[in-house]
């Protein structure tokens, strides 16, 4: 099965991400925005169409994000 997020479902989403992401990044005192911060940031938005995807496919989206964290901190 195919799925699309429409536009005027994703911006708010992305933007509410990116914010998110920037605050992970400025927290942690990094100097570059990473995917990592995005996806975290994602994680962070709380019910959102890409956490339910991401539990469709049977992503533990906590555990995951715990990842990032732990790589981003290990890449520093």
């Amino acid at each position: 099965e195919i799925y699309t997020l429409s536009l005027h479902d994703a911006l708010p989403i992305s933007k509410d991400a990116l914010a998110s992401g920037l605050r992970i990044a400025q927290g942690r005192h990094d100097r570059e925005f990473t995917s990592g911060h995005l996806l975290a940031g994602l994680i962070d938005q709380g019910d959102n169409e890409a956490l339910r995807l991401l539990a469709a496919a049977g992503v533990d989206h906590e555990a995951l994000r715990a990842d990032v964290i732990r790589r981003m901190a290990q890449a520093a």
